[in-house]
């Protein structure tokens, strides 16, 4: 088979229209859409040797098989216009045929942007952090006490007119207090208190007999929940505050250990 031309003359007979340079390949396509007819001719560019597309080596084997439906004739096909035009004379031999470029692919349009906020991970952390806090909340109630320890509770101070609120074990599970003043036993009615409430009516008797504001003691064994120290130190701050007492601190009462 003969090498192909790189471009043609295309003469649409039944339109008596021509294109000038057609590349093979566009020429082909349009034999095998059923652009060009089998009567249509055409040419290597720039010469005259027209020939039928039925009889031309090359294009006849493009075209397409006939079926049962009847063929519309070649006029109806629109001309392609991808191509110049030209008339019966048509360009000089030879002359150039610019093609267009082509169509640029369609641009993505691209979706606004969503203003709302995806709140659900920052629910998400806020509820590990909420339980996080809970269980150390509810791990340090149930903590033993965390005071310096002492060699002997009676060490804390010297002072006579200090102020001792003792915490210990009544029983397995509940906790007594006793309220004395000094290195002196409880009075009778201020020791085995049931309650912080009767410990803290204890505190404010011995208050009013005080010459000045004492110092306050909590005095607890180290193996209860500091929860119990706690509820006294709440007592105690609004009475430092107004000058009852002058301060508090917290001891444990465990023996020196040889």
């Amino acid at each position: 088979m003969a090498k192909p031309p790189k471009a043609f003359d295309v003469w649409f007979v039944a339109a008596e229209t021509k294109y000038r340079g057609v590349p093979y390949g566009v020429v082909a396509d349009w034999v095998r859409e059923g652009r060009l007819a089998a009567a249509d001719k055409v040419c290597p560019a720039g010469t005259e040797a027209w020939a039928k597309v039925a009889g031309h080596d090359l294009l006849s084997d493009y075209l397409p098989r006939p079926t049962a439906a009847k063929a519309a004739p070649a006029a109806a096909v629109a001309a392609p216009a991808a191509f110049e035009v030209v008339d019966d004379a048509g360009p000089p031999a030879g002359a150039a045929v610019e093609l267009p470029e082509p169509e640029p692919p369609p641009r993505r349009v691209r979706e606004e942007d969503d203003d709302d906020v995806d709140m659900i991970p920052l629910i998400d952390i806020s509820m590990v952090l909420l339980v996080f806090f809970i269980m150390m909340r509810a791990a340090g109630a149930l903590a033993p006490i965390d005071v310096p320890e002492m060699k002997y509770a009676g060490e804390l101070t010297a002072d006579p007119d200090a102020i001792t609120i003792d915490i210990d074990k009544a029983d397995e599970f509940t906790v007594a207090y006793a309220v004395r003043r000094g290195s002196g036993a409880p009075r009778p009615e201020h020791s085995k208190l049931p309650t912080p409430e009767a410990a803290i009516k204890a505190l404010d008797e011995l208050l009013a007999d005080a010459q000045r504001p004492p110092e306050v003691r909590i005095a607890c064994r180290k193996d209860l929940p500091n929860d119990r120290v706690v509820e006294i130190q709440t007592e105690l701050e609004p009475r430092r505050k107004k000058n009852y007492i002058n301060s508090y601190v917290a001891t444990v009462t465990e023996a020196e250990k040889k």
